[in-house]
């Protein structure tokens, strides 16, 4: 029993003291020298080891890297309980803050069993007067030129993982950066100009759900099924070769909270809503 409280504390021990070392490495050292240090220990003990690194760049060519901007999303989602420095921000297009992780972070995740190491790790490039081909051959592409710094993911696992990486997780984040995309997108409220040559719109920043909804509770709960079972059921109409659209036709008279229930299904679906006057349309022209 004393043995196996000596070995707790002496591992609790360890532990904070790997914390602090972090921390003050963190606090003291140049971001740069930290990305140094850290890819000379890994490509030192990637000769002693049988894991591999993928290095994702932050752009291809002239274009942004979808892999990159998808990882940033995804990593951004599951990092809080993991990493030490994160980056908070929200756009104009955002109903929810976008989290992302700090240089020379690291976040550890895992997919189908498979423990997976990513790294954020930046590179300084000098600012050229001009951008000839000597020089666009040394800093790979115009984009990172015009940049103070290009940034990469380095993501590492163990070898014999290799296919289940590139064929499931990576295709993966990508769709699932898709949803977050989604669901942090405010959404907006279309309508037709004055003129009726464009839509002008505005962001609906509405409260109601179906929780707060006053609505019949079989009715609700019938609606909530169809919902759903209409989102579920896209690469089911995509397959079958149909359109993906559902329809409700709301009647009755003013107050009857008709425009309440469109944006609590809205606000459910995390659609946008257009907002159309059929009586001024007189040709479909």
């Amino acid at each position: 029993m004393a043995n196996a409280k000596a070995i707790v504390s002496t591992a609790a021990s360890v532990a904070a003291s790997a914390m602090l070392i972090r921390s003050i490495v963190n606090e003291l050292l140049p971001w740069q020298l930290q990305n140094f240090l850290s890819s000379s220990v890994k490509s030192l003990s990637r000769h002693f080891s049988s894991e591999i690194t993928i290095n994702i760049e932050e752009f291809q060519g002239f274009s942004m890297n979808q892999v990159f901007e998808a990882a940033e999303i995804y990593l951004g989602s599951i990092s809080n309980s993991s990493a030490q420095r994160l980056r908070v921000g929200k756009g104009e297009n955002d109903n929810k803050l976008a989290v992302r992780i700090d240089r020379n972070e690291e976040v550890f995740d895992i997919f189908q069993d498979v423990r997976l190491e990513w790294r954020l790790t930046t590179t300084m490039v000098p600012q050229p007067s001009s951008t000839n081909e000597n020089q666009r051959e040394k800093f790979g592409d115009l984009n990172s030129s015009l940049r103070s710094e290009v940034r990469s993911f380095l993501l590492t696992f163990h070898e014999k993982h290799k296919e289940k990486v590139f064929n499931l997780y990576l295709p993966y984040i990508l769709e699932r950066s898709k949803a977050i995309k989604e669901e942090r997108r405010a959404i907006k409220l279309h309508r037709f100009a004055p003129d009726g040559l464009y839509f002008r719109e505005v962001y609906l920043n509405h409260p109601m759900t179906f929780d707060t909804l006053a609505i019949d509770l079989k009715l609700k709960k019938t609606l909530l099924q169809d919902l759903d079972n209409f989102m579920n059921g896209k690469e089911y109409y995509k397959r079958v070769g149909k359109a993906w659209k559902r329809g409700y036709l709301l009647y009755g008279p003013p107050g009857t909270r008709k425009s309440s229930l469109i944006v609590t299904m809205a606000n459910h679906l995390n659609f946008d809503i257009y907002d159309l006057d059929l009586t001024a349309i007189h040709n479909n022209g």
